[in-house]
């Protein structure tokens, strides 16, 4: 029989394609296998404290490293952590008196009785490994396609209680297994957020190489299995030290918040000279945006805002580049109008950090009809916009320039996958939320 590609239409005739339809009713509630692999989990952590008492705080010292999780890390997340750390010593760890042999295998050789099903069980359990995934699609209460982002390949996983917290295109770490013809999480789970994925994928992939220098043959898989603690480091990092994208302007300099003060000689001569400057548009109650040449749409880059509060004059620019030029203008139209007095510079992220917190209200006032309403505008015309943009992680050019080249596509597809991501977790927390499925289609690109 020829394999169904997930995005064929279903073979049941709904017209629906098969990845929506068909491929997730294969879902049936616990079977014996993982009734049994629950039952050996058990005795296998029993079997190490009992055989390994005195290594356990040897093998939580490896895991942790310098990082103490009970610093960093709130009840929730301590929880995950400690399923985490159990989960990797049953399957990974590997006592070093024992020839490079994990719990499972010193279980399988010192444990009587064990039947059939036992043994095919725990040959699962330890051939299992780790890796990193992404999420192609979610199906409420029945499961997730998974995407394979170091072995390759996708694979729809039985797993309920995940699709109330998961979204498309999320990244995680997790170690999947096959019981009862179905395929499920063992328990462990390592949460990234989509900035880490081209990262982690590269980091992992040095890591990889550095491992064969000493095992030449080896091949990811077995990376995986004997170093698996990587995707503990990975997320603890990621939490002691949140890896910050570098934020640049429309033009590629560093973004940082830039102001400059001027003292104003005469005010109203100040306002005169702002207005007759081509370069400025004049708003409401002493506000001017300074504004890059034209662009063919008729739209032109706000490169900097210019208000006069008082016998003061501020200009707000988001890069040191942008500030001195600015500077140079208003010194050179508007002469001896002005005193230049200081300049100040704030980091993007520090200034987030220091923003004060809003109150949080259940109800807005705003029908949430009429709120996503106007979210809907308010994004369409961004997104509109954006597309004929011109962005430094696409070198320069925009979104539909970029797809026409290879390269390009699987970049503005990535940027895509970001932006449908945040979508989807609005969406999730009741808040008003942009369907992006459009602009996929206008860039000619697949889901």
């Amino acid at each position: 029989m020829q394999k169904i590609g997930r995005n064929d239409p279903c073979p049941c005739g709904s017209g629906k394609k098969y990845k929506k339809c068909c491929l997730v009713r294969s879902w049936t509630p616990p079977g014996r296998e993982e009734f049994i692999k629950s039952k050996l989990l058990q005795e296998i952590l029993a079997f190490v404290r009992r055989n390994y008492r005195n290594r356990i705080d040897d093998a939580y010292d490896y895991f942790w490293d310098d990082f103490d999780p009970e610093e960093y890390l709130d009840a929730y997340s301590f929880s995950l952590a400690d399923i985490n750390f159990w989960e990797w010593l049953v399957h990974d760890w590997e006592p070093e008196e024992d020839n490079g042999k994990t719990p499972i295998e010193l279980y399988m050789e010192s444990a009587r009785g064990l039947g059939p099903e036992d043994k095919k069980v725990l040959l699962r359990m330890n051939d299992a490994v780790i890796s990193l995934y992404e999420v192609q699609e979610v199906f409420p209460e029945e499961g997730l396609l998974l995407k394979d982002l170091l072995l390759g390949g996708e694979c729809y996983v039985r797993e309920r209680a995940a699709t109330r917290s998961l979204r498309r295109w999320d990244i995680f770490a997790t170690r999947l297994l096959r019981l009862d013809d179905n395929i499920i999480m063992s328990g462990c789970i390592y949460p990234y957020s989509r900035t880490h994925k081209e990262p982690m994928i590269n980091y992992l992939k040095k890591c990889f190489n550095s491992y064969r220098k000493d095992f030449p043959e080896s091949t990811m898989r077995e990376f995986l299995k004997r170093c698996s603690d990587v995707f503990n480091y990975c997320w603890y990092e990621n939490i002691r030290r949140p890896f910050r994208p570098i934020l640049m302007t429309t033009s590629g300099e560093s973004m940082v918040f830039s102001h400059a003060l001027f003292t104003v000689n005469d005010k109203d001569s100040v306002l005169d000279g702002l207005g007759k400057m081509d370069e400025l548009d004049e708003g409401e109650g002493g506000v001017f945006n300074w504004l890059d040449a034209e662009k063919e749409d008729g739209t032109a880059t706000i490169l900097g805002v210019i208000r006069i509060e008082g016998s003061t004059l501020r200009l707000e620019c988001n890069s040191r580049e942008r500030l001195e030029q600015g500077k140079a203008i208003l010194m050179e139209r508007l002469g001896g109008l002005i005193i230049h007095e200081t300049d100040t510079f704030q980091d993007p992220y520090q200034a987030i950090k220091d923003m004060p917190k809003p109150s949080r209200k259940d109800d807005s006032g705003i029908p949430k009809e009429l709120e996503q309403m106007l979210y809907d505008q308010f994004m369409r015309r961004h997104y509109e916009n954006w597309l004929n943009e011109k962005i430094p992680a696409l070198g320069g050019k925009t979104p539909l320039e970029a797809v026409k080249r290879p390269w390009g596509k699987k970049k503005v597809a990535e940027l895509l996958k970001s932006i449908e991501n945040s979508e989807e977790h609005r969406k999730a927390d009741g808040m008003p939320w942009f369907d992006t499925s459009w602009l996929w289609k206008r860039l000619g690109l697949e889901r």
